[in-house]
C-alpha cells in the first residue's frame, strides 16, 4: 500500500557527477553550506570539524548543478578536497599525512579506520589524548601518528560518526570501527512560504516523514498522524472507506465548533470548508450521505504520494496565515521528480479488515428474563404487540453485531510511478488503484483511482523556476444507506423473515435489518487538485514568487429506497434521493523574498498577498412514483420530482502578509510576522482583522560556558507570542436572511418570506492570543533529543448564536460572546537512538500532550441561553450531570440527589462533570536487524466521558421495549432489598430514568490504549537484486488497529462518532462501525 520512490539520490545508484541539486547559499559558513548540500542531495558528507576554516564564507548563486560542481564551488579557496566513496563524500586536506613504512626515527603507531560495513573512512582526525599531536586518515582510511608514551589513548573523530577512544598497544593496531551518528536536528522543516531546520526553527512544529506514513495501512493520510504528533488529536467518524476524519490541535477553543486547521498542499492553501454549520470540511456537507456519513476530502490523496507532513501549532509558526491559522496549520508536501536517470517503482498489496471488538450483549435467555421482569415489576402482563414474549421463538438466538459487522473487508491496492529528469527539468507520474470492501453483508465496496503528475523546469541561468503538480482522483462508493451497526441491540430472538419468507415488520416501519440491505447508497466523486509554484530571481538577493492553486470537487450521490425495504403498507412508493454538488476553490499568492547576509548575520524578508475564493453549490431532488424498482437509479423516471434542498455559497478572502527572520551566528534568532485579513463572512464594520506574532530562539549550547558540559550536545530556548483569528462560521451570518414560507402563507397569490436571521454588521473575528515557551535538548551527541513546550492559548470574542426575545420573530442571531476560553498545557517529544551498530539499530519516539481547557470568563452568563451549558472556571467539554445516589431498594427505580431541596428533580440539581486531567500521545519503535525492519506504534488517550454500559435505550427503564442490553445490566436490581448500581427492569416510565441517563452514573473514565501499527519489512539482499537489475525490493506484512485496551468496555471503538452528532472529536459514545483491524501483505520494488 505504500510506494517508496527512493527519492534519496544514492538509492538510485547515481554518482556525485550524475546527481543534480538546485542549490543556493549566500555568505554562509562552510559547515552550514555542507549541511545544506547533504540535506538536499541525499549523500552523506564526512569531515573533521578541525579542518574547517570558521571565517570562510560561501556564496553559491541559485542554480541546478551536479553535486560535484556544488562541492567545487563550496571548497573553492580552501585547502580541502573531496573523495567520492559512492554513497559517501569524504573531505580531507590536499596533502594527507602518510608516514613511510620504514620511518623509525620517531615512535609511531599505524592503523586503519573503517565503518560498520568494513569500508574505509577517509578524513578521520586522530589525536593523542592530553597531547598536541594529531593527524588525519588518508583516502584508504590508513593513518600513522607520532607517540611519546607507551599505550597512548587515541581519540578518533569525524562529523557523522560517534567519537571513539582507543588504547593503542604496539606499533600496529587492529582496524578501528567507527559507528555512524545521526542528528535529527538537521532535518528540514517546512514553514509558511519557506523552510528551515529543526535546529534553527523558532516555532512549535512537529513533522511526520514518508517512511513513518509508509508502514501504515491507511487510505487517508491524516489518520497516519494518529499517535505521532504532540498536541494533535485525530479521530475517525467510523471505519468505512472515505469516512470523515476530525482533527483538533491544542484543544477546543470555539463554542461554534470552528475547530478546523488550515491545510496547505505544496505551498497552496487548500480548504473545502464551505460555511456549513457546524464547521466541517466534508465533501457532502450540503448533500446526502450513506453509511459512511461525512466524506473526507483527504481520502482523495494517496498516502503513498506524500513526502512529509509538518504540523504548525504556535503563533510564530501559524501567524503568517492569519485567521486561517487560528486552529493550527497542516502542511502537506508531496513527492517530486528528481534529476538524473529515470526510475520506475511499483507496489502491490492485499489484505482484509475485520471488527476486532464487540460489545458484550445479553443472550436470549438473559434478555427474556429481563423483559419478563419488567412486566412483573410494573404489575402488568405482556400484550399481543410484545412479540418477543408472545410470538417469536423463545429459544432462537442471533448475534446482531456479528450479523451486521462480522464479515471480512477485503482490500487490494496497487501503485506505480516513474520519475527522472535532467539538469533543467524533472518529472514524476504516479497512478494508484485501491479497492476496499466492508464488513457488512452483501457486496459493498469503495474503489479509488488516482493519477498524479509533477513537473518542474529551471532556466539555464537558473533565474526562473516553475513547478506544476496535478492530482486527479475518482472514487466510487457502493454502500448501504444506513450504518448497520445501529442494529446491534435488536432482540436476540427476532427473525427478520416470516415463515413464508416475507419480511417481518413486527418491530415497526424501517426496522428490519434484512430489508435495510435493499436501501443503497451510491456516490461518485471527481476531485482535481492543482498547484503552480513560480520563482524568478530579480537580482542577487531578491526573488519574486507565486503560489497558484485550484481545486474542484464534483460529487454525485444517490440514496435508493424501495418501498419493500420499509413496509409496503406504510410506504407505497419507491423513492430516490438524487444529489449533485460542486465545490470550486482557487487561491493566488504572489510574494517577494529577500535574503541577505552581513558577516555573521543573516536576514530574510517576505511580503505578499493572498486572494482566495470558494464557491459551493448543491441540489438534492427527491423522486417518487416509480413504476418499477429497476428504474430507481434514474431521477428522470420518477413520476413526481421535488427539490428537496438546494444550496449556493460564495466565500471570498483577501490578505496581505509580511515576515522577517534574523539570525546572528546561527545562535540568536528573531522572527516577526504581520498579516491583515479580509473575509466576506463579516459585515462592513469588521470585515478586516490584523494579526501577528513574534518569536525568538537562543541556541545556548554554542556558548563558551557550555563547552565543558559534555553530555549536553544541543540546547535551545525559544518563545513566541502572537494573535491569530478565526472566521469559521456560516456564510452570510452578518446579513438578514429570508426563506420562503409554506404555501399556506401567501398574499394575493404571492408566497411570503420568513425571516431566518437578524442582521449584525458588527459581527467580528474570533481572536486567539497564543503564548509558547519551549526547551529543546540533545544528549550524548544527539542520540537523545528532548523537546518540551508549554503553551497557553486564550480565545475571545467567541462566535456564537445569541438568543433573541420571541417578539423579534427569530430564535437567535450570530454575534460575539463576551467570553474567553483558555487551553493551556504541556507537550513533550522524546527521540532516542538506542542502538546503532553495523547489523542492528533501534530508535524510539514518544510524544505526550497534557491539555487543560477552561472557560475563563463569560460576562453575564447567568442571564444567557448558555447558563445551562457552560460554567465559568470549568472546561467547555464538561457536561452538566445529575448526581445518581443509587437504586431505591424497594422499587428498583433510580434515585437522583435533590440538590436544592425543592422536592423535585430539575436542571437546578445538576453539577459539572469531572473531566480530570486529559492527556494523550503515542509511542513508536523502529528496530532493524540486517535486512529486517520492525516498526510498531501504541496510541493512548486518558479522558473522562459518557460510558456506554447503559446507552441502549437508556432514557427508558431496562426491558421497557424490545431492545437488548449489554451484559452490564445483568447486575441490575431484581427484587426488594437488592443492593445494585443499576436500576431494575420495568414497564413503568418516570422522569427519573431520563435523569439517570444524563447523570454521573454514566460518566467516568473512558481512557484507552491502542496497538495502532505493526509492520515487518524484509529488504532483499543486493546480491540477489543486482542480477535482475532491480535497485531495491522488499516484502512486508502490516497490521493496523490490532488491539484496544479500553476502560469503556461497552463500545465498539472509543474513537468513533455518529454522523450528525456535532463536530467534536469522536468519543465512542455513539455506535458506528469501528476502525477495522487490518492485515496486509505486499511487495515493493524499484528499478
Amino acid at each position: 500500500m505504500c510506494l517508496n520512490l527512493f527519492a534519496a539520490i544514492h538509492a538510485s545508484g547515481q554518482s556525485i557527477r550524475e546527481a543534480m541539486v538546485n542549490y543556493e547559499v549566500h555568505d554562509a559558513d562552510l559547515k552550514a553550506s555542507l549541511e545544506k548540500l547533504q540535506e538536499q542531495s541525499g549523500f552523506s558528507i564526512f569531515y573533521s570539524s578541525t579542518l574547517l576554516n570558521k571565517d570562510k564564507k560561501v556564496t553559491v548563486n541559485s542554480g541546478t548543478r551536479s553535486v560535484a560542481q556544488v562541492l567545487d564551488l563550496i571548497l573553492k579557496g580552501t585547502n580541502l578536497v573531496y573523495v567520492d566513496k559512492g554513497t559517501k563524500i569524504i573531505l580531507q586536506e590536499r596533502k594527507s599525512v602518510i608516514s613511510p613504512a620504514g620511518d623509525t626515527a620517531v615512535p609511531r603507531i599505524y592503523g586503519m579506520v573503517q565503518d560498520e560495513m568494513g569500508e574505509p573512512i577517509p578524513g578521520v582526525t586522530i589525536r593523542i589524548k592530553n597531547g598536541k599531536k594529531y593527524t588525519a586518515a588518508d583516502q584508504n582510511g590508513h593513518f600513522s601518528i607520532e607517540v611519546e608514551d607507551e599505550n597512548p589513548i587515541l581519540i578518533l573523530s569525524i562529523v557523522g560518526y560517534t567519537t571513539k577512544e582507543v588504547t593503542a598497544k604496539g606499533s600496529r593496531i587492529p582496524a578501528i570501527t567507527m559507528v555512524r551518528s545521526f542528528s535529527a536536528l538537521n532535518e528540514i522543516q517546512v514553514l509558511g512560504y519557506s523552510s528551515t531546520t529543526k535546529r534553527n526553527n523558532t516555532g512549535a512544529v512537529s513533522s511526520v516523514k514518508a517512511n513513518e506514513i509508509a508502514v501504515q495501512t491507511v487510505s487517508n493520510p491524516l489518520t497516519a498522524l494518529q499517535g505521532h504528533v504532540a498536541g494533535m488529536e485525530i479521530t475517525q467518524d467510523n471505519g468505512l472507506p472515505g469516512g470523515g476524519v476530525r482533527v483538533r490541535i491544542r484543544g477546543n477553543a470555539s463554542i461554534l465548533s470552528g475547530y478546523l486547521p488550515l491545510y496547505v498542499i505544496d505551498g497552496v492553501p487548500f480548504t473545502l470548508f464551505n460555511g456549513s454549520t457546524p464547521a466541517s470540511d466534508a465533501l457532502n456537507s450540503f448533500g446526502i450521505s450513506g453509511a459512511s456519513g461525512s466524506l473526507s476530502p483527504f481520502s482523495m490523496i494517496a498516502p503513498e504520494d506524500i513526502e512529509r507532513i509538518d504540523v504548525l501549532k504556535d503563533a510564530d509558526a501559524t501567524a503568517i496565515y492569519g485567521s486561517k491559522g487560528a486552529n493550527g496549520v497542516v502542511l502537506i508536501t508531496t513527492k517530486k521528480g528528481s534529476h538524473g536517470n529515470t526510475k520506475v517503482s511499483a507496489n502491490v498489496s492485499h489484505g482484509y479488515g475485520e471488527v476486532s471488538r464487540f460489545i458484550p450483549m445479553m443472550n436470549t435467555e438473559e434478555y427474556l428474563d429481563m423483559r419478563k421482569e419488567a412486566f412483573t415489576n410494573a404489575g402488568t402482563t405482556p400484550g399481543t404487540s410484545d412479540y418477543d414474549l408472545t410470538k417469536w421463538d423463545q429459544t432462537a438466538y442471533t448475534n446482531w453485531q456479528k450479523w451486521a459487522m462480522g464479515g471480512k473487508a477485503k482490500t487490494t491496492s496497487a501503485m506505480a510511478s516513474i520519475s527522472g529528469g535532467n539538469a533543467q527539468n524533472t518529472f514524476l507520474y504516479s497512478t494508484s488503484y485501491r479497492k476496499e470492501g466492508t464488513v457488512f453483508p452483501g457486496e459493498n465496496n469503495t474503489i479509488t483511482f488516482s493519477n498524479r503528475v509533477n513537473a518542474s523546469h529551471s532556466s539555464k541561468d537558473n533565474r526562473f523556476n516553475i513547478s506544476l503538480s496535478a492530482n486527479y482522483t475518482y472514487m466510487k462508493s457502493d454502500l448501504p444507506k444506513v450504518d448497520l451497526s445501529s442494529m446491534y441491540n435488536l432482540a436476540p430472538n427476532y427473525n427478520p423473515y416470516n415463515a413464508d419468507g416475507t419480511f417481518n415488520w413486527d418491530l415497526g416501519v424501517g426496522k428490519n435489518p434484512a430489508a435495510l440491505l435493499l436501501q443503497k447508497y451510491s456516490g461518485q466523486t471527481y476531485n482535481m487538485i492543482t498547484d503552480l509554484n513560480l520563482r524568478y530571481n530579480i537580482i542577487k538577493d531578491l526573488a519574486i514568487k507565486a503560489n497558484l492553486g485550484f481545486s474542484q470537487t464534483n460529487l454525485e450521490q444517490q440514496n435508493i429506497q424501495p418501498n419493500r425495504s420499509v413496509n409496503s403498507t406504510a410506504l407505497t412508493d419507491n423513492q430516490l434521493m438524487d444529489s449533485k454538488g460542486k465545490n470550486d476553490n482557487w487561491v493566488v499568492e504572489p510574494f517577494l523574498e529577500y535574503n541577505k547576509s552581513f558577516g555573521d548575520a543573516h536576514l530574510q524578508l517576505i511580503g505578499g498577498t493572498t486572494f482566495q475564493q470558494t464557491k459551493a453549490t448543491s441540489t438534492t431532488l427527491r423522486g417518487s412514483g416509480y413504476s418499477s424498482e429497476a428504474l430507481l437509479h434514474a431521477i428522470s423516471a420518477a413520476s413526481t420530482v421535488i427539490v428537496y434542498s438546494s444550496n449556493y455559497s460564495l466565500y471570498k478572502y483577501a490578505a496581505g502578509f509580511g515576515r522577517f527572520n534574523f539570525n546572528y551566528k546561527e545562535k540568536y534568532y528573531l522572527d516577526g510576522t504581520f498579516r491583515r485579513d479580509g473575509s466576506s463572512r463579516f459585515g462592513s464594520n469588521n470585515q478586516f482583522g490584523s494579526f501577528g506574532a513574534l518569536g525568538a530562539a537562543w541556541i545556548f549550547s554554542q556558548e563558551d560556558f557550555m563547552k565543558d558540559i559534555k553530555p549536553i550536545s544541543f540546547g535551545k530556548l525559544r518563545a513566541s507570542y502572537g494573535i491569530t483569528g478565526n472566521d469559521q462560521i456560516a456564510n452570510y451570518m452578518y446579513t438578514p436572511l429570508y426563506s420562503t414560507a409554506s404555501t399556506t402563507y401567501s398574499y394575493m397569490g404571492t408566497t411570503a418570506l420568513v425571516a431566518n436571521g437578524v442582521a449584525n454588521p458588527n459581527l467580528k473575528w474570533e481572536t486567539s492570543k497564543k503564548l509558547d515557551i519551549a526547551l529543546e535538548l540533545g544528549f550524548l551527541k544527539d542520540r537523545i533529543l528532548l523537546k518540551a513546550d508549554y503553551y497557553q492559548n486564550r480565545t475571545s470574542d467567541m462566535l456564537a448564536y445569541i438568543t433573541t426575545p420571541m417578539q423579534i420573530g427569530v430564535n437567535s442571531y450570530a454575534g460575539n460572546l463576551p467570553a474567553t476560553i483558555q487551553n493551556k498545557g504541556w507537550e513533550f517529544e522524546v527521540n532516542t537512538t538506542n542502538i546503532a551498530t553495523k547489523d542492528f539499530s533501534w530508535t524510539t519516539t514518544l510524544n505526550l500532550t497534557i491539555n487543560q481547557n477552561k472557560l475563563l470568563k463569560f460576562d453575564n452568563i447567568e442571564n444567557s441561553s448558555y447558563a445551562t451549558t457552560y460554567t465559568v472556571g470549568k472546561s467547555i467539554d464538561a457536561p452538566f450531570l445529575y448526581h445518581y445516589t443509587g437504586v431505591n431498594a424497594t422499587t428498583g427505580a433510580p434515585v437522583l440527589e435533590d440538590v436544592n431541596k425543592d422536592g423535585s428533580i430539575g436542571s437546578a440539581d445538576r453539577h459539572v462533570g469531572n473531566v480530570g486531567v486529559p492527556y494523550y500521545g503515542g509511542l513508536t519503535n523502529s528496530i532493524s536487524y540486517k535486512g529486517f525492519t520492525l516498526d510498531f506504534t501504541f496510541q493512548f488517550n486518558h479522558r473522562f466521558y459518557y460510558l456506554n454500559n447503559t446507552l441502549n435505550n437508556y432514557y427508558y427503564p431496562f426491558g421497557y421495549d424490545m431492545t437488548n442490553q449489554s451484559t452490564a445490566v445483568l447486575n441490575r436490581w431484581h427484587s426488594a432489598g437488592d443492593v445494585s448500581n443499576f436500576p431494575g427492569a420495568s414497564k413503568s416510565y418516570s422522569s427519573n430514568y431520563y435523569y439517570y441517563a444524563t447523570s454521573d452514573a454514566n460518566w467516568g473514565d473512558a481512557s484507552y490504549i491502542k496497538f495502532k501499527t505493526l509492520s515487518l519489512t524484509y529488504n532483499l539482499p543486493r546480491t540477489w537484486l543486482n542480477k535482475a537489475r532491480i535497485a531495491n525490493a522488499s516484502i512486508y506484512a502490516r497490521g493496523q488497529n490490532l488491539y484496544t485496551w479500553a476502560k469503556q468496555k461497552y463500545t465498539l471503538d472509543p474513537e468513533t462518532t455518529l454522523p450528525g452528532t456535532g463536530a467534536g472529536l469522536g468519543t465512542g459514545q455513539y455506535i458506528a462501525v469501528p476502525q477495522l483491524r487490518t492485515m496486509t501483505v505486499g511487495l515493493n520494488l524499484s528499478l
